[in-house]
């Protein structure tokens, strides 16, 4: 025999009534008209679930569903021990093929004001910041998966009777939404009102609504024409200068947040239905606040650390800069000059690198001397500038580091520069060498016959490079280790900043105090009473710091010993990694995401 399944509230007590709900996918109970005095008939029963489907809160989320609320049948409490109910279904429920043994699942019925609901993966709760680019209007792979599966014909189907009667993403939005439709339920019943009263009042606003003229669209239209070259240039500016300043990047990643706090709050404190896009607005609206808080917070009183011992700060930034930024580098410069470890560099080459890199060096020394005095100020700026965060703080640091290395930056650029071109040198003249040439216009390698002109100048050109090469190789050697080094520093830097700006502080403290606002998935549990019984299990922790996986996993690429050895080993300038790839946009897209399907 059949055996239908039916999910009945869990906090539901067993009295004689009239249950309504859905009776698709499965049989969800989502209450019950008490029916003892045989006041209220099926009909009339159901005018009243109709009447509480069309008021204004259920109109706002009755388009996650594909069916309407509807009367299931009659209840009665139960006639044995440990038995949940005892259903009589409706007649059309019964031709339909709803007979024989009922299995009652329990569940819960959650109410709007816990935010608490049913879900299959976390996923589904979008809390986790996401990049701005265009993979985010790109459709999802569950999508894409079911596509594929639905145009396979070679696939075995189901038959009809089976299909659409499991546990899928719908019965949980019903599961979600039953404890609302009981409120609504019981509101039309004790305030006496029926559809008609209730459908007028959803109408008429929306007839209220003019739809704007032509003249206004003709304006509106016009207006963005006028300010479109300052509006280009200025988006020009904003981007060279957030690729060249953390602190112009920090200040945009700022006022992104306020935009978003602005734009989400009418929405997140003025919502009439709770459902998961709701909760995840709720959810990351609240932690963009509270990081901004304790940004603000944690900035403050470092700020004021950096603020009272400025002058002490600034003496030790002005020797340690003249230190280990001039005084070493020069020591080290001279040291290559005097064939060091008995390696006999070429003398003329040498002299010219190491005249030419302390003429560079001493001249950011002098300088650096001459704002020695201004170190204290500046340490005092960064420290006033914790009101803003500790990421401004952080930022400002950045850019003050890239500021007093940038005599070594130049020096590395320089180096580098005569080193690569030695290395392209090098990869013509063994070209030529094997009787081969680059063409260009194919993008390959070709066979060539070579004069004998071209092999005597390839020649001698092979012998400049051959003893040239050790010196260049010592003197980029030196500022690529210098380079690495401080590139580093600037490594802790943006972690830090990334780690500051995109925590889950409030999913976290959500996760502790409530770990049913945050599900990973559901599962059937048998009570000690012999029912089942339909549990939400807590998200892992895993699955919260999922982003900063992806974070690690680009700094870790860009950062692999590995690639770093190619870099330094062709000669191509060590950057660090673009803010845009450590960068998390907090401003939701406006593409709605798939709904997610269970698998077959």
């Amino acid at each position: 025999m059949k055996t239908t399944t039916v999910l009945w509230p869990s906090d539901l007590s067993p009295c004689e009534g009239i249950c309504y709900g859905w009776t698709q996918p499965l049989l969800l109970v989502a209450g019950v008209v008490p029916d003892t005095d045989e006041e209220y008939e099926l009909a009339r029963v159901q005018r009243l679930v109709a009447s509480a489907a069309a008021s204004r809160q259920w109109k706002v989320s009755q388009d996650v569903f594909t069916t309407s609320p509807t009367i299931i049948g009659r209840c009665f409490p139960p006639s044995s021990q440990g038995a949940v109910a005892d259903l009589h279904l409706k007649e059309e429920l019964n031709i339909k093929g709803c007979i024989g043994d009922l299995q009652f699942v329990l569940y819960k019925r959650h109410r709007r004001q816990s935010m608490r609901f049913y879900a299959f993966d976390f996923n589904e709760l979008d809390i986790l910041p996401s990049q701005g680019s265009a993979h985010d209007r790109a459709p999802s792979s569950a999508s894409n998966l079911n596509t594929v599966l639905n145009a396979d014909f070679t696939r075995p189907r189901a038959p009809r009777s089976q299909e659409r009667t499991s546990l899928d993403w719908e019965v949980l939005l019903q599961a979600n939404f039953a404890q609302l439709l009981a409120d609504l339920v019981d509101r039309q019943l004790s305030s006496k009102q029926l559809s008609n009263s209730s459908t007028s009042r959803v109408t008429t606003p929306r007839e209220t609504e003019s739809p704007p003229t032509p003249e206004r669209q003709v304006s509106s239209e016009k207006r963005p024409s006028r300010f479109s070259l300052i509006r280009q240039i200025i988006g020009r500016v904003h981007v060279i200068l957030r690729d060249f300043s953390t602190t112009a990047d920090q200040l945009d990643v700022r006022f992104e947040q306020g935009v978003y706090v602005v734009g989400e709050a009418p929405h997140v404190y003025h919502d009439k239905a709770r459902t998961v896009s709701s909760i995840s607005k709720y959810i990351k609206f609240h932690n963009c606040v509270w990081l901004a808080l304790n940004d603000i917070i944690i900035g403050m009183a470092f700020g004021s650390f950096l603020y009272e011992n400025r002058l002490f700060l600034g003496q030790w930034t002005e020797e340690t800069m003249q230190l280990y930024l001039v005084q070493h580098m020069e020591l080290a410069l001279l040291w290559l000059n005097n064939w060091p470890a008995g390696l006999k560099l070429n003398t003329e080459l040498s002299q010219f690198y190491c005249h030419t890199l302390i003429g560079v060096v001493s001249a950011w020394g002098w300088m650096l001397s001459r704002a020695a005095p201004y170190f204290p100020a500046l340490v005092g700026a960064i420290g006033m500038s914790g009101c803003f965060g500790m990421t401004m703080v952080v930022s400002l640091l950045s850019d003050t580091l890239s500021m007093l290395t940038a005599h070594l930056y130049a020096c590395y650029v320089i180096s580098a520069t005569v080193f690569s071109q030695q290395l392209s040198l090098a990869g013509s003249l063994w070209n030529l060498f094997r009787g081969k040439r680059y063409n260009v216009l194919r993008n390959r390698i070709d066979t060539w016959d070579y004069d004998l002109d071209q092999l005597l100048l390839g020649t001698i050109l092979f012998t400049l490079l051959a003893f040239l090469y050790p010196t260049v190789l010592t003197y980029y050697a030196l500022f690529a280790t210098a380079r690495l080094a401080v590139m580093m520093i600037h490594a802790a830097f943006d972690t830090v900043t990334a780690l500051l700006n995109h925590f889950p502080l409030f999913a976290l403290l959500l996760r502790a105090k409530d770990p049913l606002r945050l599900p990973g998935g559901v599962c059937l549990q048998r009570s000690k009473m012999g029912s089942l019984i339909l549990t939400s299990q807590p998200a892992p922790l895993s699955s919260i710091f999922r982003h900063y996986a992806h974070l690690g996993g680009r700094l870790t690429t860009h950062y692999h010993p590995v690639r770093m050895l190619r870099q330094l080993a062709s000669g191509r300038l060590i950057t660090p990694i673009p803010r845009s790839a450590i960068r998390y946009n907090m401003i939701p897209t406006k593409a709605k995401p798939d709904r997610p399907s269970t698998p077959s």
